[in-house]
Formats: structure tokens, sequence, C-alpha cells
């Protein structure tokens, strides 16, 4: 009689196993990607970036496109935080004001999440040209897996170029 008690309770926890492991089971596959694939996807947004820029204006890109809460936008005297305050730098703009850029190069991350590129950009207005300089945008998914820019950093071209200082023939500094 004993015996047959196992069998009972072995069953029951055979049974309990079954109905455990047969309901959905979730499973973190990582989508394996390399870092030249991340740069390619990176540069693209970038370049959709800029497109969305010219045909729509600034404002509406840079809404779309920085991400909503942890970003920033960098340049010489400025620093704004989060997609509306960066877009808002913007309102004030003559209406023929323009930003335009093409990334030109970057890094890209074996996991697929986290980017740079670089490039050019030129700003005008009133069909002069303003100021030209390089960019660097750091590019991270968001929680719906799509990039967004978390930073974007701007520098001016220098007005004269960075030369090293003449040595003191006698070895003084400065």
């Amino acid at each position: 009689m004993k015996r047959h008690s196992y069998r009972y309770a072995f069953g029951a926890v055979l049974l309990a196993l079954t109905v455990a492991c047969s309901g959905e089971v979730n499973v973190d596959v990582t989508t394996k990607t390399t870092p030249a694939a991340t740069l390619e996807a990176a540069m693209q947004a970038d370049r959709d970036f800029a497109a969305m820029a010219a045909a729509e204006g600034l404002k509406p890109a840079f809404l779309k496109y920085m991400h909503p809460t942890d970003s920033k936008f960098l340049s010489p005297g400025a620093i704004a935080q989060g997609a509306e305050a960066i877009a808002a730098g913007f309102d004030g703009s003559p209406p023929d004001f323009m930003v335009k850029w093409a990334p030109d190069g970057g890094q890209g991350s074996a996991s697929g999440d986290l980017a740079v590129t670089t490039g050019l950009y030129t700003i005008s207005s009133g069909g002069q040209t303003i100021e030209k300089g390089r960019y660097v945008t750091v590019w991270g998914k968001d929680a719906a897996g799509e990039l967004k820019a978390t930073m974007d950093m701007s520098v001016p071209e220098p007005l004269t170029p960075l030369t090293p200082p003449v040595p003191d023939p006698e070895g003084r500094p400065g």
C-alpha cells in the first residue's frame, strides 16, 4: 500500500511540472549584430533626421529624433535638455533659418543599442552661411527599440587655423 502512495505523489509532481512548464515561456533572445550594422542604422537615422529637418522644419525634426527626456543639445554657450526644450530653441528663428548636416562617420556598438555619428553642418539664414562646423550625435535605443539622439554637440569651424605656438629660442615657457 505504501508503494502506491509514492506512485501517486510522483504522478502529482510530474503533472504539476507538466502544467507549470506548458504555459507561455519568455526567453530573452538577444539579437546579435555587428558594430558596422549598428553604425549604419544610426547613420540612416541621422540622414532621416536631416531630411525631415529640411522638408518639415527643425522643430518637428528635433521633437521626433531627440529622446523626449534623456537628450541634451550642447553648443558653444548653450545647453538644453529634453526634446521639448531643444525644439523650443528654434521658436525665435527667422523663417529662412536652416541647419543642414550630413553624417560622414562614427562608431557603433556590437550590442546594437548605442552608436555615435559625426559629420559636417552648415547654418544659414537669408541665403547667407552663418556658421559651419562639425557635430557629434550619440544615439541610443528607447523603450520601443527606436534609435533616438541622446546627445548632440556642435563645434564651429575656427576662424583661424589652429597653429602650435612657436617655441621660445631660449626655452622659456609661454
